[in-house]
């Protein structure tokens, strides 16, 4: 199956875990990121899915023609993911920002995401705040 964001980042995909881990994985793929095997664990807003890097856990996040988070381990070297999902997303990563248990976690926002900037400012569970865009 060939497939893009748009069919499960820009519009909302069917409520079926299985078609969204093929259109994840799809998608990724052809993205030259075949390290990753997705899996669809929550198939509703906000969609949920599960990867993993050798063993290293990832969690991707996101609300379709919204916004997109992506988790990732704080041990693990993050730049080839965000130009992979800057690629895939045809748009660059908005924000970083760091967990109280040490997890990296990037969003991408539609809107810019200037109030989801405004919502975590100032906040202990979110550490290191960057705006990337």
């Amino acid at each position: 199956m060939s497939t893009n964001a748009g069919t499960w980042f820009y519009h909302e995909p069917e409520a079926q875990p299985f078609m969204i881990t093929e259109r994840l994985n799809g998608t990724f793929w052809q993205a030259r990121l075949v390290e990753v095997y997705w899996r669809c664990v929550k198939a509703d807003a906000p969609f949920k899915a599960e990867g993993y890097l050798g063993d290293q856990l990832l969690e991707m996040e996101w609300v379709p023609g919204q916004w997109l988070s992506l988790r990732a381990p704080a041990e693990l070297d993050m730049k080839s993911l965000i130009q992979t999902f800057n690629r895939v997303l045809a748009r660059k990563a908005t924000l970083s920002y760091s967990d109280p248990h040490g997890a990296q976690i990037i969003e991408w926002h539609l809107d810019g995401g200037k109030s989801r900037w405004q919502e975590i400012q100032g906040k202990a569970g979110f550490v290191k705040p960057r705006r990337l865009s």
